[in-house]
C-alpha cells in the first residue's frame, strides 16, 4: 500500500480517519469531537455516522462540524445519516466514506488524551508493518471523573504477532473502541462485517480480525478516556442469562467467521461466560463439564500470572459448588468488579441487548 498516494479526487490522503459511530448520545458527542479537534497533530479527517439517532445527536455533530470549518476550513469533515443498524453496520458504512491511510476509532461518548494521534503516529513510524495500534483508557464516569481504573485492568495488552497464539485459542488482549486505531488496508479485508446481526461489540470482531491479518503494536500509556454511565445497559445485559447467551453468540460468530470455532474452547476469557451460563440455565453434568475445559484454559493462559491464576482458579470453583442464586449474586460481583462499575454503581434497570 501507497501511504502518500492521493485520494480519488486527487487530494493528499490523511494519515487518520477518526471515525466514530454515534447513537442517540447528544449529551456527549460534542465533548468527544473537541477532544478529536485538540489532538496536538493536525494530520486527521474526521468521519460520523449518525445511526439512526431519535435524539438530536445528528444536529449537534453538525453543528460542532460548522464550527470547526469556520476555524480549521481544510479539515475534511463527514457526517453520515443511516438508518439504525446498530455498531458493525454504521462502522462498516462509515469505512466506506474515510480516505485515511489509518483508521482511528471513537466512541461517541469517550474522550482523547490531546496526544493520543501523535503516539500512535510515532508508533506507526516505528513499526510500519503493524496493522493495528492499541493502548490503554483511563476509565472516567458521566462528569468526566476518573474513578482510579486503567483499561484493560488485570491483564496486559497483546502485541507483536499474535496470529499463531489466536489460532490457537482466540485468546488475545484488546482494548475497546476508543484505543484501537486500524490500517486502512486491513480494515478493508474486515469488511463486510458478520456481527451486523448485534447491537455493540464490533471492535471484538475488528481486534481479532486485525491481529490475524498483521503484527499489532502496543503503547503502554492510557491515551484515552473511556466513559462508563451509571445507567450501565451493557453491564446489566452481562448480569442475565439471556444477556450472557448474547455475548457467547457473538464470540461464536466472530471465532466461526475465522475458522476457529474449535480454538474458543481454549480461550479462558471465551470460557468464563460459557460457564456462567450453564450455571445460569444448565443442568449440573452441563456445569461440571464447561468448568472443567474453563479451569485448564485459566491455567495454560499466558495473559496472566501464575497469582491472578491462583485467584480465578479458586473464584470458579466457588461458583462451580454454589448453588443458582449464590452464583447470580457472585457473578453480579465478579462484573462489577472486573469492568469497574462498583466504583460507580448502577442506576437504570432498563434491559438492552448486545
Amino acid at each position: 500500500m501507497n501511504d502518500t498516494a492521493p485520494g480519488a479526487d486527487g487530494s493528499r490522503r490523511p494519515l487518520f480517519s477518526v471515525l466514530v459511530a454515534a447513537y442517540n448520545q447528544a449529551e456527549w458527542v460534542e465533548d468527544t469531537l473537541d477532544t478529536v479537534a485538540a489532538q496536538t497533530v493536525a494530520d486527521w479527517e474526521l468521519v460520523v455516522v449518525d445511526d439512526g439517532s431519535t435524539d438530536d445527536t445528528g444536529e449537534r455533530v453538525q453543528g460542532w462540524m460548522d464550527g470547526l470549518r469556520a476555524t480549521r476550513p481544510g479539515v475534511r469533515t463527514v457526517l453520515a445519516p443511516m438508518p439504525n443498524g446498530g455498531q458493525s453496520a454504521a462502522m462498516e458504512h462509515g469505512f466506506g466514506l474515510c480516505t485515511g491511510r489509518w483508521i482511528a476509532l471513537l466512541d461517541s461518548d469517550d474522550r482523547w488524551l490531546p496526544e493520543k494521534l501523535e503516539r500512535i503516529a510515532a508508533a506507526i513510524a516505528a513499526d510500519p508493518a503493524a496493522g493495528m495500534v492499541v493502548h490503554p483508557m483511563y476509565v472516567i464516569d458521566d462528569r468526566n471523573r476518573r474513578t482510579g481504573d486503567v483499561r484493560p485492568q488485570r491483564a496486559a495488552l497483546s502485541e507483536g504477532d499474535l496470529r499463531e497464539q489466536i489460532r490457537q485459542t482466540t485468546r488475545h488482549v484488546a482494548p475497546a473502541t476508543s484505543a484501537v486505531a486500524i490500517r486502512a488496508d486491513v480494515f478493508a479485508q474486515l469488511v463486510p462485517m458478520p456481527t451486523k446481526g448485534f447491537r455493540t461489540a464490533a471492535d471484538a470482531y475488528l481486534t481479532m480480525g486485525a491481529s490475524l491479518l498483521a503484527p499489532v503494536r502496543a503503547v503502554h500509556e492510557p491515551l484515552a478516556e473511556y466513559r462508563m454511565h451509571p445507567d450501565g445497559n451493557h453491564i446489566r445485559t452481562m448480569l442475565s442469562a439471556e444477556g450472557v447467551k448474547r455475548w457467547v453468540e457473538l464470540q461464536t460468530v466472530i471465532a466461526e467467521h475465522f475458522g476457529l470455532g474449535a480454538a474458543a474452547d481454549r480461550n479462558s476469557f471465551f470460557l468464563r461466560h460459557v460457564f456462567a451460563l450453564q450455571k445460569f440455565q444448565g443442568g449440573p453434568g452441563q456445569q461440571v463439564g464447561t468448568y472443567a475445559r474453563l479451569a485448564r484454559a485459566t491455567w495454560s493462559d499466558g495473559a496472566f500470572g501464575a497469582r491472578e491464576k491462583l485467584i480465578f482458579s479458586a473464584f470458579w470453583t466457588a461458583c462451580l459448588l454454589a448453588p443458582r442464586p449464590v452464583f447470580r449474586r457472585l457473578w453480579r460481583t465478579f462484573q462489577m468488579k472486573q469492568t469497574g462499575f462498583d466504583k460507580i454503581g448502577l442506576r437504570s434497570t432498563t434491559d438492552s441487548s448486545i
